[in-house]
């Protein structure tokens, strides 16, 4: 299908006529869509140890949109059949961290809340195979792979770690480049930060990558940690004769934050609402809650989930049973127990101009040590001074 001519003059005429920031911005995005390079760099591969911290520096070049993360273990499961805790394997990564060149914080969420994220953005279980048979042969294993028998086998997963909100090329120029980073500098620097979790395994404990079996054990085969490897996609964008080089202007001076790795367990009890705060001076685009009882992701025990206002004024209310089939109606599936999530895509949260916008989660039943993981999408200016995420009650 032949592309559509694009204007690349700044004000889509080349008159020199009156053209608004977001005009100029969706014609200059286009423009890079079409004439940029789409690139991917292999950085590293680098082997981690548990309870310790993993820093990758990313190159400085292009426009950088997303890294995807390889990783992989060699494991033997001894005396009895593991059971994988409802994280795993992603749980291996207890969190992932992107440091702008600023030094702040645009990503910090844990491995699962990653993991949940990729699939809601891809509108399908990222990294699963789900029509066709696997591909097989020398060196390839299934991914998602968690291994529970007796004897050795290979833990590992991917994940996508995004910069911007959709980089996705088979979208075309659907893409929204919205918080990529202009990387092509030569003063600053970029990290990825990889945290491992502190034990392959640990009986009863949903953070660790087992979590049953009170006889069994996991230990790596022959390795001392898990292995990531790291690969960059960026932009490198072309000059365009008589335009110069397309940057949009807003999408590069956006951040898109995807702030979580939080938790709170405070004021959760039968019949009482705990409530859980929007950022303020964001726009919001997506909320994500998961719900912990006993050590378990918890998937039958919740009355009510509601989005509300200033405390009063109810944007979003419904059941759990409700919440599980809208939810089943974005991903054509369930994406796994205990997992709830609010899109605001198509209409962000302006939480400057709502106030106090809050989550509302109401249990009906509490076995024992509850709590809850959250996580929030969110867009802001660079530059701006923005308050960090805080726990309601």
């Amino acid at each position: 299908m032949r592309r559509p001519q694009i204007n690349y003059a700044p004000d889509g005429g080349g008159n020199g006529g009156g053209m608004n920031d977001a005009r100029r911005n969706l014609y200059l995005r286009t423009a890079l869509l079409q004439t940029g390079l789409m690139q991917r760099k292999s950085l590293i591969t680098v082997t981690g140890a548990l309870a310790q911290t993993t820093r990758i520096k990313l190159f400085n070049v292009g426009i950088l949109t997303s890294l995807r993360l390889l990783v992989s273990a060699p494991i033997t499961i001894g005396t009895a059949i593991a059971v994988p805790s409802a994280r795993a394997p992603w749980n291996l990564i207890s969190r992932v961290r992107i440091t702008d060149f600023d030094g702040t914080d645009r990503i910090s969420l844990s491995g699962f809340q990653l993991y949940v994220l990729d699939c809601i953005r891809r509108r399908q279980p990222f990294g699963w195979n789900n029509q066709q048979a696997a591909v097989a042969g020398a060196g390839v294993v299934t991914n998602p792979s968690v291994p529970t028998a007796v004897g050795n086998g290979t833990l590992s997963f991917m994940l996508d770690v995004p910069i911007c909100i959709n980089d996705n090329p088979w979208d075309g120029l659907n893409q929204d480049l919205t918080g990529a980073i202009y990387a092509q500098t030569g003063v600053g620097e970029l990290y990825l930060n990889i945290d491992w979790a502190s034990s392959l395994y640990i009986n009863g404990n949903i953070d660790a990558v087992y979590s049953g079996a009170p006889t069994t054990t996991v230990v790596f085969n022959g390795v001392t940690g898990p292995s990531v490897q790291v690969f960059q996609n960026y932009i490198f964008p072309q000059r365009v004769e008589g335009s110069g080089v397309p940057l949009p202007p807003i999408d590069l001076a956006s951040v898109y934050e995807l702030s979580g790795a939080i938790r709170t367990a405070d004021n959760i009890a039968v019949n009482s609402e705990k409530l859980i705060s929007f950022p303020n001076l964001r726009r919001v685009i997506g909320a994500y809650a998961n719900f912990y009882d006993n050590n378990t992701v918890s998937s039958t025990n919740l009355n009510n989930l509601r989005v509300l206002v200033n405390a009063s004024s109810t944007l979003y209310e419904c059941s759990q049973l409700l919440q599980i089939l809208e939810q089943r109606l974005v991903l054509e599936g369930d994406i796994g127990s205990g997992i709830y999530f609010w899109n605001y895509r198509n209409k962000p949260i302006e939480t400057a101009i709502f106030g106090n916008v809050q989550l509302g989660i109401t249990p009906n039943a509490i076995v024992a040590n509850p709590f809850i993981e959250f996580m929030f999408e969110s867009i802001y200016t660079k530059g701006a001074a923005v308050p960090g995420m805080n726990q309601s009650g």
